[in-house]
């Protein structure tokens, strides 16, 4: 008779360990959990600055170098550089430039503004002779909006 008793009683525990973790499960299933932001908003402005990018080394150089954006940077010419790619920017975002050379710290060329809203930023590397230039344009909605 003893065992019958322990046997219920073993029954009776694992009743009660599924009815527990049966609630928790139910419980965690109705928590409503927000869908993760969209990063199409994100994608579209890392694509506003890469194409900058694109155009800047895609344009001819007027005089020597490799390219427009590499023969402006090769001659100091840094805020027209800066401009180049800003200029590119699709319409509707803006952007802010920032230049380092080598390992120095990146500072801001072109025309600044101060972002209203998100930014994406997006680096290039670029090599002349050298040097390594290192071109960071800050994107951002103009407005602050989608």
């Amino acid at each position: 008779m003893r065992r019958n008793e322990e046997a219920q009683i073993h029954i009776l525990e694992m009743l009660t360990l599924f009815w527990l973790f049966f609630m928790s499960a139910t419980f965690l299933i109705r928590i409503q959990v927000p869908d993760a932001p969209s990063v199409a908003h994100d994608a579209a402005m890392e694509l506003a600055g890469d194409d900058a990018f694109r155009y800047g080394i895609g344009l001819e150089a007027e005089v020597s170098g490799e390219n427009r954006l590499s023969e402006l940077l090769e001659n100091g010419e840094l805020d027209e550089a800066c401009r180049l790619l800003q200029n590119y920017i699709v319409a509707g975002k803006e952007a802010n430039c920032w230049l380092a050379q080598n390992s120095g710290t990146s500072a801001p060329y072109g025309n600044t503004g101060t972002p209203a809203g998100e930014t994406v930023t997006v680096h290039h590397l670029l090599s002349i002779d050298e040097h390594a230039w290192t071109v960071t344009l800050d994107v951002w909605n103009r407005g602050g909006g989608a």
